[in-house]
């Protein structure tokens, strides 16, 4: 046997050349695929995390309370009376503001047996701090007694309730009630120029009383 014919016999062949090609090739292929994706992840910036939306609570301080509630109403205004004489329950009342003395009587449990109604104007409004005093057969004794509280078309400092004081011209119920409490506390007017001493009233008004009052 030749030369020729060993190289021959141990020689590839072309077929199995070209298949032994494919495959390596396919497999240089999919390293350098491989290689291409771990580099690229390598090289790939890392993910950012989104972050959630954080939405503030905010308290609504209408849906803590109470459907149903409501701010107290401011108290209504009010006058202290002190009631005495012909009723039945003499004490000290609070009545509304704008009451009348017949709502004083009221209050007190109305008139006692004897009282004499006719001597006391019951549609006089009331005044803070007033005392009404609701005459009675004996009461009406003392009262006819007494000096008038009008003297020669001249008002009693000391005897004219709160109405009568009214009458004169600048006196209103609070003048009024505040002549009534300065005799009450400081005894029986002897001037009228001690009218001066008396909260709210000046030089001016007094020069227009002085003629139409006396002590």
């Amino acid at each position: 046997m030749g030369r020729h014919d060993f190289f021959s016999k141990y020689a590839p062949r072309p077929g199995r050349l070209r298949f032994a090609i494919s495959r390596v090739a396919v497999l240089v292929l999919v390293i350098v695929v491989l290689a291409w994706i771990a580099i690229s992840i390598l090289l790939a910036p890392p993910p950012v995390a989104q972050e959630l939306e954080t939405v503030p609570l905010v308290s609504d301080p209408s849906a803590s309370a109470p459907a149903d509630h409501q701010s107290p109403s401011p108290a209504a205004p009010e006058v202290t009376v002190h009631v005495v004489g012909a009723v039945k329950k003499p004490g000290v009342y609070q009545l509304p503001v704008d009451s009348r003395i017949a709502d004083a009587v009221d209050a007190a449990g109305g008139l006692a047996k004897g009282a004499r109604a006719q001597m006391v104007n019951l549609a006089a409004k009331l005044v803070d701090g007033q005392q009404v005093v609701l005459p009675g057969a004996e009461t009406a004794t003392e009262l006819a007694a007494a000096p008038s509280a009008t003297a020669g078309g001249k008002i009693s400092l000391n005897s004219a309730d709160s109405q009568t004081l009214q009458e004169l011209p600048g006196i209103g119920p609070a003048l009024a009630a505040r002549i009534i409490d300065f005799r009450t506390e400081n005894g029986p007017f002897s001037s009228v120029e001690e009218l001066d001493a008396v909260p709210g009233i000046g030089p001016a008004l007094l020069g227009q009383l002085s003629e139409l009052v006396i002590p």
